[in-house]
Parts: C-alpha cells; structure tokens; sequence
C-alpha cells in the first residue's frame, strides 16, 4: 500500500512537472514575451499564441504519444531498447515523404501531400509486417524484430535511391524532413496528433493486465489466459499505426519512445498501470524541453528536436546497453 502511495505521488509530481512546463516553456525564446503584451494585439501575443504555445503543447502531446508506444514494444520485446521504430514503420513514412517531395510537390500547397503520402506508406509497411506475422503459427516477437529490421533495408535503400535522383532543394527537404521538427503553426498539427495519443492512453490501460505478464514471460501469459497471438496483433497493429501517425506530421523523432518508458520504470517499476501515467508525463516533458532548446541555442536559426532528441538519446542509449545484463 505504501509503495503504491508513493506511487501516485511521484505520478503528480510529473503531472505537476509536466503543466509547469507547458505553461513556463512558451515564454522562452528569441523574441522576449512580457507577461503584459501576451494578452494584447501585439506582434509578440501572435507569436506567443500561434507558434509557441502551440508547438509546446505539440510536443507534450508527441511526446508522451511515443513515450506509450515505446513502453508497449519494450514489454511486449521484453527489450528496454525497443522504440516505437522497431518495425521500420519510421522508415516506410520517411520513404513516404521523400516520394512525396519528389515527385508531388507540385500539389503540396493544395493537399498535404507529404503527411498523407508518408501515413499511406507507413500503414503498408505496418500491413506488411503484420501479414509476414500472420504466417507464423504463434506470435514471435524474433520474427518480427527481423522483420522490421529488413523493411529499415528496403526503404533506407529506397530512399537514397531517391535522394540521388533528387535536385538540391528536393534534397535538402528531404533531410530536413527525416531530422524530425515542430515547426508548425496553430493547432491544426497537435488537433491531428491528438486521437493518437487518445487510442496510446486507451489501449495501455486496457491491456495493462497482459502487458504486466507479457513483460515477465510469453509463457507464463499464455498459462494466466493471455492470447498472446490476439493481444500482439492487436497491439502490433495499434502502435505502429499510432507511430505512423505522428511520424508523418512531425517526422521521425528519435530516442523518446525508448528513453522515457525507461526513466519511468525506474521511478514507478513495471506495473503498466501506473508505469503508462509516469511514460506519458515524462515522454512530454523530454520534448517539451528538448523543443525549447531546439528553438533557443541558436536563435535565431533552429536545430530540428530531432537532433536535440538524438544528441541526448545516443549516449542514454549506450548507458543502456552497457547496463543490460
């Protein structure tokens, strides 16, 4: 009972955390924002409220998304290095854009072509690994593992193909795009992004239960009335649309699906329950942060959070490794 106590409390602490951020980070930036001139008809009150505000809460929302995704692969991987890109779907939705930019781009200020085209892909290679799972006569996460990492080929290889025929501005957004951003504008991006994290928090709470053993052991699940072919599909199939989501409107940001489920677990243990609550809280504030300083270090140019989240996720993900057992 204490144990769980301390619990719900370490969980509002990161709630707490998490609104200070949401609040305090859209006051930070190159253009000074005085507390007096947000409400007003200023040039300042239109940055504040359609940039800053905005993209802060694009990445809470992005954030805690992949945080979710993460902390189901890793349990259902039985892997702490697991990330929401284990099954190449990043892959297939940058393969995605970068189709889009080159051969589309002419009707890009009509439909958003890149963020469809990116979804599209991104769902056929989530329907490609699901089908090749489907083969199995049980769910094998080593199948799936391998799977994803032979769909990173194909469109890695897809993709420099389509760089090198690209001109230089053609490539240069292609980069652009594959760094990850969340330079957006209004809420239009974070009202798209939002059902996503809606389906994450709905789905980690329902299977928290088979999460918890499917973590422990695939066979022991199976003994406690798990149907570990049912429930992996299920949960195969909802992430990884979940991911492809997001990734096609802000671009593959890296590391946050691995490194937030991690510190979290540290913090709260491997009860999904609470671990989803403590994943999500600290997913959107590694974002949120990594975003301000995106925005910030260099103003008035910006480095992609992508880079930032790569910067910091690198050397975790090596203390990771060197940890593992």
């Amino acid at each position: 009972m204490m144990s769980k106590n301390l619990n719900i409390v370490k969980i509002l602490v990161l709630a707490a955390l998490s609104l200070l951020l949401l609040v305090s980070l859209p006051f930070f930036g190159y253009v000074e924002m005085p507390l007096s001139e947000i409400f007003g008809d200023s040039a300042a009150a239109n940055i504040f409220w359609s940039i800053r505000v905005p993209r802060t809460s694009g990445a809470f929302v992005c954030g805690a998304t992949l945080a979710l995704c993460g902390m189901v692969f890793q349990s259902m991987f039985k892997n702490d290095l697991a990330t929401p890109y284990t099954l190449g779907v990043s892959s297939g939705a940058a393969m995605g854009a970068v189709l889009a930019i080159k051969f589309f781009s002419g009707v890009a200020s009509v439909i958003p072509v890149t963020q469809i085209t990116s979804f599209l892909c991104a769902f056929l290679t989530v329907v490609f690994i699901y089908s090749a799972g489907r083969l199995k006569k049980r769910f094998d996460t080593g199948f799936l593992l391998l799977a994803g990492v032979a769909v990173n080929f194909i469109c890695s290889g897809l993709i420099l193909f389509i760089q090198y025929i690209a001109s230089g501005s053609e490539s240069s957004r292609m980069i652009h795009w594959m760094m990850g951003s969340l330079d957006f504008t209004g809420f239009s991006t974070v009202m798209k992004i939002l059902p996503a994290f809606l389906v994450m928090v709905f789905v980690s709470l329902f299977f928290h239960r088979e999460l918890d053993l499917m973590r422990i052991d695939s066979d022991i699940a199976v003994t406690r009335g798990v149907n570990m072919s049912a429930v992996g599909n299920i949960l195969l199939f909802t992430v990884s649309l979940v991911v492809a989501a997001v990734v096609s409107q802000v671009g593959p940001i890296g590391f946050i699906g691995m490194m937030a489920p991690h510190i979290a677990c540290r913090m709260i243990g491997r009860k999904h329950v609470a671990l989803a609550f403590a994943s999500l809280f600290t997913g959107g504030c590694i974002l949120m942060l990594s975003d301000a300083v995106s925005r910030t270090v260099i103003a008035p140019s910006e480095i992609p959070v992508g880079v930032v989240t790569s910067l910091v996720g690198g050397p975790f993900f090596l203390f990771i490794l060197i940890r593992s057992r």
